[in-house]
């Protein structure tokens, strides 16, 4: 379990369930029916999609509009949310591949800060993603379609969950070092280790998923520390460290003189 003595004020000390990792019997009932998805809450998923989709004006088609995840498998739990991916062309958006990804991750970013929308109590998480990149996942439904793009197999398997919590802990101690360092006003540093960790969780699920598949204890420990609110943390932090790293305080005596250059005030 996670459970490291943390700073209580950041609400990481929280122990997650690691029961909650264990595949279920049924796909979750308040969303499928006869192994299709409710009618009633398709329509509200692609009422919010199209919504977004109008809203960001880009100029291209959808592909697609697909919910996967825990919600769309037999790995759903009660912390389960319902991911939503809206499926584009990026190199239609633009021909700078990366550029249109960075500006697509901080709209998904800023939405799902912005927004709290809950459908049987599971709130919808936004994702873009390009509409060519695989995807592993126990479960894809395609709204637009209507059908299973990739059907939910239910499984038995044998989790390790003494690994699983290891590689969580060690991430968990990371961000709780990275705090550490945030206290000591070391904003600089801060950022740049947010960045590193950030690196290392994705090469970890990446890696996992390759390897062994969404019950790989890499990707499992994503998932806890998902769930435990380590990964929210991480990036507020991020997101703080910059803010202060780049902010200006300036004494009441000590105003901008606007006959200098910014050279004097390097000096």
């Amino acid at each position: 379990m996670i459970n490291i003595t943390i700073d209580k004020g950041l609400d990481f000390g929280e122990e997650f369930n690691s029961g909650l990792l264990k595949p279920q019997d049924e796909l979750f009932p308040k969303f499928w029916k006869n192994n299709s998805l409710n009618a009633i809450v398709a329509r509200k998923l692609m009422e919010i999609a199209d919504e977004i989709i109008k809203g960001l004006d880009l100029g291209v088609d959808v592909e697609d509009v697909v919910i996967t995840g825990s919600i769309a498998s037999y790995n759903w739990h009660s912390l389960s949310d319902i991911d939503l991916h809206i499926m584009l062309d990026f190199e239609k958006i633009d021909d700078n591949f990366d550029l249109v990804k960075r500006m697509l991750d901080q709209i998904r970013i800023n939405w799902n800060k912005k927004h709290n929308i809950l459908i049987a109590n599971k709130e919808v998480e936004i994702y873009f993603q390009h509409h060519t990149e695989p995807h592993e996942a126990n479960g894809i439904w395609s709204l637009t379609l209507e059908k299973w793009l990739a059907a939910p197999v239910k499984s038995n398997p044998e989790i390790d969950i003494k690994t699983t919590e290891k590689k969580a802990e060690a991430i968990a101690q990371s961000i709780e070092h990275l705090f550490e360092i945030f206290k000591k006003e070391n904003y600089e540093e801060a950022r740049d280790y947010a960045g590193k960790i950030k690196s290392k969780i994705a090469k970890m699920r990446q890696s996992g998923l390759a390897d062994a598949g969404i019950y790989s204890p890499e990707n499992l420990a994503f998932k806890m520390l998902r769930n435990s609110g380590y990964l929210e943390k991480l990036s507020a932090l991020n997101i703080e460290a910059y803010d202060r790293m780049m902010s200006l305080e300036l004494e009441e005596n000590n105003s901008v003189d606007f006959n200098k250059t910014w050279k004097d005030y390097l000096k």
